[in-house]
């Protein structure tokens, strides 16, 4: 029944849906194919009471275990529109992609997204950024669904981004397409400034193994790496999930770590920091049961 929706998998490994590579099943993938069979399945799922969520590319998410329920991929919503310097593009369109892309053609405004491994709905839902730059720079406006499965427009300032925040997740809206304002610039410049950030990247951060990159919110003014390695707190193990020796913000997978081994280790790293610094650090990364 569920599969008139869109292309549907069944019992998926978490491992191939999240940048952390964690082990798990998922019940159900489903990737709708336009706005009507999306509304339509969540619909279904909802009168069913089938659990369910929307994912990105995984690159935020720890799946404690298996779900049981269906995750939807919104990969078919990658429609990309480029006029001068207006972009518009489905939700499920990759970020660094777009970021690559835009660099080539000389616009800037993404530059800070070419090392961010997420979707264009993602990063808009948790106001992904680097480098001082974020999503809420660029987005106009985005088409979304609200609560009741109506199709909304919300504006920049409707979209109310804080720091790794906005109201999609606060409203449980789902971002379907967005316009983006970028500008014109040397492409060379751009391309140039991209590549010397990515050398950067690969010196200072584990990006030889999966993670889902920073993990907890840095400190106003402090770092967050900088506290957990103050304290002593590189190499720490719990199954094989590890505070990486390259990067104390970061938590590797050394093998086969379960979401529990994450969860685990970061409730740990919050103790010991709030034990030595009275400093409560807030995780980047959302948990799913």
């Amino acid at each position: 029944m569920i599969s008139k929706f869109g292309k549907t998998l069944k019992n998926q490994n978490i491992k191939d849906y999240t940048t952390y590579k964690l082990s798990g099943k998922i019940k159900t993938v489903i990737y709708p194919e336009n706005k009507e069979d999306l509304i339509n399945l969540i619909k279904y799922l909802r009168k069913n009471k089938i659990k369910h969520m929307i994912i990105g590319n995984g690159s935020n998410l720890i799946f404690k275990g298996n779900y049981d329920g269906v995750i939807i991929k919104l990969n078919k919503f990658d429609k990309l529109i480029i006029n001068d310097t207006l972009v518009t593009v489905g939700a499920g369109y990759n970020l660094i992609k777009l970021a690559i892309k835009t660099a080539n053609i000389g616009l800037s405004g993404l530059e800070f997204a070419s090392g961010i491994p997420g979707t264009i709905g993602g990063g808009i839902y948790m106001n992904a950024g680097a480098y001082n730059s974020s999503m809420s720079d660029v987005v106009l406006e985005i088409e979304a669904l609200d609560d009741n499965l109506n199709l909304i427009t919300l504006t920049n300032k409707e979209l109310n981004f804080s720091y790794r925040d906005s109201i999609l997740k606060t409203k449980n809206y789902i971002c379907l397409n967005a316009k983006l304002k970028l500008k014109k610039q040397n492409k060379e410049e751009i391309l140039n400034l991209i590549k010397t950030r990515k050398q950067k990247r690969l010196i200072s951060q584990p990006l030889e193994f999966p993670s889902a990159g920073s993990v907890f919110r840095n400190p106003k003014g402090l770092y967050a790496g900088k506290i957990i390695e103050d304290l002593g707190l590189k190499g720490t193990k719990i199954g094989d999930a590890c505070v990486s020796e390259k990067h104390a913000n970061f938590i590797i997978n050394n093998g086969n770590a379960s979401g529990e081994d994450v969860e685990k280790l970061i409730n740990l790293i919050k103790e010991k920091v709030k034990e030595k610094y009275n400093i409560e650090l807030i995780s980047e990364q959302e948990i799913i049961e």
